[in-house]
């Protein structure tokens, strides 16, 4: 891709603002700062007039102007002329100073409270200077209307905007005139920050946004947009930096980017109405920024159904440890939707907490829908990145795996598990090296089937970056010191005396893979307790399988699938060595302390658990139902994994129901960790 003439192409798609040469001060027009008055009318009479007059530039000296939601008009420029320069938004009468007008709500069209800086159908408009535009969120005011899910054991807390959410989601997929989709005074959709709907030529340069109650800038069905020099620092949930949704051209650049969600997010329409509009976010121009705190620094989607297309993201840096992921594409099979052309070059990624790259179709709603996405042609080089959970995770449905992907010079350490790369087709992987391996190599290195001396096991191993041929070496032990050889090949005949298997993979290119260590049974009925045994899940003697099984039982079970590098809390009330494992690594959470091991485990703990110990991380949990008869059962802190439970196959409906509160037995958890763990490639 010539990335010179693709950066041409966006910026010509962008124009700046043309702002007459006419200044007025507020001061002018009587509104003078640090009054502790409400001065939304006088501000947006001030406004309306330089609109009519033709346009020009409506000044703010240094000061604290305190208002309601403010609509911006075409042709005007807000210039916030001062460092001292406050337009500190309030948070009561909330009727009064945020009317409801038209407005997108996580890109679904609807009415909506007002955006606290809002245009629609408006041209050439501006916000710039030093200033700082204050949205006045906080703990008790816009934040408290919703509780995030970020992580698998989260705190189930009650959600206001809950119902609102799920209610505006049923009328985008039932077809629901916008008009009659009216929220507002007595509901609870937070509005955005700055929203810009259906306007062209727009600028926002060298402001500082703080405290927003959702998203902080959405530019809407927009045509050139520049974001220049903005720092976007708020924390609450949802709080997303800049998100182009269904815009023309847009260039961010010199931004710095300090959120509680996304930092930049692309977004083009969700479900039905995304869908049926077919307009994408295309032509997006993204370089010299500092991405600190968020989930994504550059994220696509997960609202994306009406496509993105042509993005170019070149010299960022990712400098917070505390940043999820630095590049991030998500959807679902609800959403439907295509990612293509996208470039992501020439960056420096300092820390990253779950991985450089990270691109799923199981976001939310994952599989439970009928619109499948794409993702093609996506390009990721010269790329220089620490830490995370994953250095590189990108997975597609198998009925739509990636295709056009290139993965070339990146140098990713400190990753605890190097590439989950699903479902890709004839990827492009050259010079990229993750915790000192060259890739592409095998991976996923396992034994198939259960040893027993004169029985036959397989091997099983794939290699991203295109089919390349894998060879096979097998090993077997007596002692687990000692090591000889015991074949090559596909498959294998286990040898008499052999106690312990083990099996490499290599590639031809010098890359080799060694599996864990198996143990050979005595005898075996291949079946899920076999397997376990022979991964050193299980014992000899397991317990009686219809008994509920314990936090402790599955702490012992799930402990060669734990990390032992990782150091965590230790428990107050136990000291064995798997509980402080299973602790460390996530698979349960302490409460007060106190691990609790002879507690039983429900379903709904025990999907989370699953996805916890199964090597896939997906960071924030969302809320998302599996679909079953009994959704409205699950708590919403374990709807989103027990969801993928079932996707991936480790759990099962029972007649239609999840039933998430019934405590597994013995039984049922050693098929779901034998799953878990084939999943795994132990």
């Amino acid at each position: 891709m010539d990335i010179d003439a693709l950066r041409a192409a966006i910026l010509m798609k962008i124009s700046p603002p043309n702002i007459p040469d006419r200044t007025v001060f507020v001061s002018d027009r009587g509104i003078l700062p640090n009054t502790g008055e409400n001065l939304r009318l006088p501000i947006q009479q001030a406004i309306d007039a330089l609109s009519a007059q033709g346009g020009g530039k409506l000044v703010f000296p240094a000061g604290v102007y305190r208002t309601g939601a403010l609509w911006l008009k075409s042709g005007v420029e807000l210039c916030l002329e001062s460092t001292g320069t406050w337009i500190q938004f309030v948070t009561d009468n909330l009727e009064e100073n945020y009317p409801v007008v038209f407005s997108h709500w996580e890109a679904s069209p609807c009415h909506n409270f007002s955006a606290l800086l809002y245009a629609h159908d408006a041209h050439d408009i501006a916000v710039t200077g030093p200033g700082t535009l204050d949205g006045g969120a906080d703990a008790d005011h816009w934040w408290n209307w919703h509780h995030q899910v970020e992580q698998s054991w989260s705190a189930n807390k009650p959600d206001l905007q809950q119902a609102d959410r799920a209610a505006l989601r049923r009328m985008n997929m039932d077809g629901v005139p916008v008009e009659q989709r009216r929220f507002g005074p007595g509901h609870y959709l937070r509005p955005n920050f700055v929203q810009f709907i259906g306007c062209e030529r727009v600028l926002l340069q060298g402001i500082a946004l703080r405290n927003s109650p959702m998203w902080q800038l959405n530019p809407v069905l927009c045509e050139g947009v520049t974001v220049d020099g903005v720092t976007l620092s708020s924390h609450g949930s949802n709080n997303d930096g800049c998100d182009p949704e269904s815009c023309d051209g847009v260039w961010i650049k010199n931004c710095r980017f300090d959120t509680g969600d996304d930092c930049i997010s692309l977004k083009s329409g969700r479900d039905r109405d995304g869908q049926l509009a077919k307009v994408p976010c295309q032509n997006i121009l993204i370089e010299d920024n500092d991405f600190a705190d968020g989930h994504g620094g550059v994220a696509l989607g997960s609202e994306m159904s009406g496509g993105i297309r042509r993005v170019l993201a070149q010299r960022n840096r990712f400098s917070s440890p505390h940043l999820t992921y630095a590049l991030r594409f998500k959807t679902n099979a609800k959403r439907g939707g295509f990612v293509e052309d996208v470039v992501l070059r020439d960056s420096i990624m300092e820390n990253v907490h779950g991985a450089a790259v990270h691109g799923t179709m199981l976001y939310e709603d994952g599989r439970n829908g009928d619109s499948l996405p794409v993702f093609r042609n996506i390009t990721v080089e010269n790329i220089v990145a620490h830490g995370g959970d994953y250095g590189i995770f990108l997975e597609a449905f198998p009925e739509v795996p990636i295709t056009g992907l290139v993965l070339r010079n990146i140098q990713i350490d400190g990753a605890r598990r190097a590439l989950r790369g699903m479902n890709w087709q004839g990827a492009v992987v050259e010079n990229v090296t993750i915790n000192g391996k060259a890739f592409p190599r095998p991976g996923y290195v396992r034994i198939l089937g259960v040893p027993v001396p004169g029985g036959t096991v397989w091997a099983g191993a794939v290699s991203c970056g295109g089919k390349v041929p894998l060879s096979y070496t097998w090993e077997s032990s007596r002692d687990g010191s000692a090591w000889e050889p015991a074949g090559e090949g596909e498959t294998l005949t286990v040898p008499a005396g052999a106690a312990l298997l083990r099996l490499t993979a290599a590639d031809g290119r010098g890359n080799t893979e060694t599996s864990g260590t198996y143990r050979v049974l005595d005898s075996s009925d291949s079946g899920s307790a076999d397997r376990l045994r022979c991964r050193g899940m299980l014992g000899a003697d397991a317990p009686d399988p219809d008994a509920p099984v314990t936090r402790l039982q599955l702490a012992e079970m799930l402990s060669p699938l734990a990390d032992p590098t990782l150091t965590g809390p230790v428990p107050t009330d136990t000291d064995a060595f798997a509980v402080r494992l299973a602790a460390a690594n996530g698979f349960f959470p302490l409460e007060d302390g106190r691990f609790q091991p002879e507690r039983t485990v429900t379903r709904q703990e025990m999907a989370t658990v699953a996805m916890e110990a199964c090597g896939v991380s997906y960071r924030n949990a969302s809320s998302t139902m599996p679909v079953c008869a009994d959704a409205g059962e699950v708590a919403n802190n374990y709807g989103t994994n027990a969801a993928r439970a079932l996707y991936f196959g480790f759990m099962e409906l029972e007649k239609g129901r999840f039933e998430p509160r019934r405590p597994v037995t013995v039984g049922e958890s050693i098929v779901i960790l034998d799953r878990v763990a084939d999943f795994a490639g132990l």
